[in-house]
């Protein structure tokens, strides 16, 4: 199980001397952000628009605002973005926030049209510039922007529906054919995701009746002051044999040291850098859990991941379940033969087309779904919830994962069924 002393966490004289430096940085960072979107949009946008000089400044200073709400947010309610501020202005901002994301996007390929329409003839081309720059294309726009944005808003906060799948594991027990497990990444459970959300993803879990449940990091956004009450639900996730779990970067940036023995009251056994030996149906296999690579930051002081530790004296020839939250350590993890299963997040499905390209990219190649990395099974979870500081998914559910996993011996054909 999890080191408690391990690591000087939040509040150590380590951490204490980065902290203001690193803000700093994020900080400039959301404000260069709210610089380029903004600007964007009132180029691009505002101006196009039949208003007068004053309505146009009027809406880039709210264009600002709105792309910029995160550093004010933090500024103003503290916590990564804001995100403890009242539920109903999380959602009013982050709405605001999505419509500008949206209109740039889609001011891009406006801009883009109007690029392409000089290889069109010179008639053709100049009509639809014209029609481009006009107010009809501009109101199209921002409706296209509304309707989008508010999908994506209402797709980002609703409790997510029960997906089930099935899943061939090299080397599973044919005794344990058939064994269902109920995966649940990325919870982030916060102001934006609270009691009310927690109980309803808890109620759709235990309606499944899964024989172990699986965490793969995240779980929280906040301190466990603050999120003590949202949590309290998260004690009912119950199996016959056990709920696991491994931290992901975000429980870092909310004080882990505190939350280890914390989730161990709720009944969340922590596996950090650690394995255990479960039972199902008397069958022994070894669940495994590995530490966020975020632990090494000096601001936190933890040990990173480190997977020669987690298996350490773990029993030879048992297959290996393991929980690592960023699916990129795949890449890592395979080169251990006894490794035959890794269940990560963290990408939360790419969240919606386009910036799903740049996920992918910078997530070692894996967004979300099921991945042969050599022998070794990867399943990345799309996510139960994600961080409240930009709520949108588009074409991207959020999901409570049910997977029937089964033994090669006793199926027809390899791979990921159904």
């Amino acid at each position: 199980m999890a080191d408690r002393s391990m690591g000087g966490g939040w509040g150590s004289p380590m951490a204490e001397r980065g902290e203001k430096s690193e803000w700093i940085v994020v900080i400039v960072m959301f404000l260069n952000f709210a610089l380029v979107l903004a600007g964007y949009v009132f180029l691009s946008y505002v101006l196009r628009l039949p208003l007068g000089k004053a309505a146009k400044i009027g809406l880039l200073a709210l264009a600002f605002l709105s792309a910029g709400r995160l550093m004010i947010m933090r500024q103003i309610y503290g916590g990564l973005g804001g995100i403890e501020a009242a539920r109903w202005l999380l959602l009013v901002t982050a709405f605001a926030q999505g419509l500008i994301v949206m209109l740039f996007l889609l001011s891009l390929f406006r801009d883009a049209g109007w690029l392409l329409s000089f290889a069109t003839g010179k008639a053709i081309g100049k009509s639809l510039r014209v029609w481009l720059n006009g107010t009809t294309a501009s109101l199209i726009i921002l409706a296209l922007a509304v309707v989008l944005n508010t999908i994506g808003l209402i797709g980002a906060a609703k409790i997510p529906e029960v997906k089930r799948s099935e899943v061939v594991i090299n080397d599973w027990p044919q005794a344990l054919d058939g064994l269902r497990v109920a995966v649940l990444a990325d919870m982030h459970i916060s102001r934006f995701f609270d009691r009310d959300w927690v109980t309803g993803v808890v109620d759709r879990t235990m309606a499944e009746k899964p024989d172990m449940i699986l965490i793969p990091g995240d779980m929280v956004d906040g301190t466990v002051e603050l999120r003590a009450p949202d949590v309290e639900p998260l004690a009912d996730l119950q199996a016959p044999y056990g709920v696991w779990a491994c931290v992901g970067n975000h429980e870092y940036i909310s004080q882990l040291k505190p939350w280890l023995p914390a989730f161990s009251d709720l009944g969340i056994h922590i596996l950090y850098n650690a394995h255990q030996v479960v039972l199902p149906r008397g069958v022994p296999i070894i669940v495994a859990g590995l530490a966020d690579p975020t632990g090494m930051n000096p601001r936190y002081g933890f040990p990173g991941p480190d997977l020669a530790k987690a298996l350490e004296g773990a029993p030879e020839g048992l297959p290996v379940v393991l929980l690592d939250h960023r699916p990129g350590g795949a890449h890592n993890n395979v080169k251990d033969p006894r490794v035959k299963f890794q269940l990560s997040g963290h990408t939360h499905g790419g969240m919606m087309p386009l910036l799903s390209l740049m996920v992918k990219r910078v997530n070692g190649g894996f967004l979300k779904g099921f991945y042969d990395v050599g022998p070794l099974k990867l399943f990345v979870h799309p996510g139960v919830g994600l961080w409240a500081g930009f709520p949108i998914r588009i074409l991207n559910p959020s999901e409570i994962t049910l997977l029937t996993i089964k033994s090669p011996d006793l199926t027809a054909e390899g791979g990921d069924i159904g």
